[in-house]
């Protein structure tokens, strides 16, 4: 908010956006009508984030089976391929981040990309970890569906909700879907989905500590594995 100018509202965005997918998803913990006013109205954390810019606090559990190729087309359901993978790690403590708008999701993203063979504009959905609403904007940045700075702008008037530009967080994220403490299982599995649902390209990432470790999995449909 002071380097680029990112308002409350915009942050609230991604919470209702959030909210808009969860609605949609019978699983998700919270259903409830989420509107701005709503995110910017609830109780205040920690400024200037609301109860509502932050994640649930639920139970949950995934599980994922990985096989070979070759395996895979063999079995009841379609395969969810792995395309590529990267992870960074910049620091451990939040007072050692060497700048508190840019995380390691640039750098485990370019090697995701790289090693899938895709770029942003080739992903169909995106699924992130939404610890708090800053993070959703923080990881479009740095995962180049955006430019550094224009989060904010980007999730204006619905473009990651439902009907959207860019799909974000499908099954209500961790603001809406569930957090039992840990939600990357819950990226992977919304992704597979996504993929299985008809999607090519699907983007699932995970954050970890304090904006500290960044893992970018690029999931593709059996076509885009080809």
């Amino acid at each position: 908010m002071h380097e680029f100018g990112t308002t409350r509202e915009q942050l609230a965005e991604v919470a209702v956006a959030a909210r808009a997918w969860a609605q949609r998803t019978e699983r998700a913990f919270a259903r409830d009508p989420l509107t701005t006013a709503d995110v910017l109205a609830s109780r205040m954390i920690s400024t200037p984030l609301t109860a509502r810019d932050a994640c649930l606090v639920t139970d949950g559990a995934g599980a994922l089976v990985v096989t070979s190729a070759e395996r895979a087309a063999t079995l009841r359901r379609p395969p969810a391929v792995l395309l590529g993978g990267g992870e960074a790690h910049w620091h451990r403590n939040v007072s050692q981040m060497p700048d508190l708008v840019r995380t390691a999701a640039a750098e485990s993203g370019s090697r995701a990309y790289a090693r899938a063979g895709v770029k942003p504009q080739d992903v169909d959905a995106v699924q992130v970890y939404d610890a708090f609403t800053i993070c959703t904007i923080l990881f479009l940045e740095d995962l180049g569906f955006c430019a550094k700075g224009e989060g904010g702008p980007f999730v204006e008037g619905g473009r990651i909700a439902p009907g959207g530009e860019l799909p974000v967080n499908t099954n209500g994220g961790g603001l809406s879907y569930c957090h039992p403490g840990m939600y990357g299982i819950f990226a992977l599995a919304e992704a597979v989905r996504r993929i299985r649902g008809g999607d090519d390209v699907v983007l699932a990432h995970g954050n970890g500590a304090v904006l500290s470790a960044q893992s970018t999995v690029i999931l593709g449909s059996t076509a885009a594995g080809a």
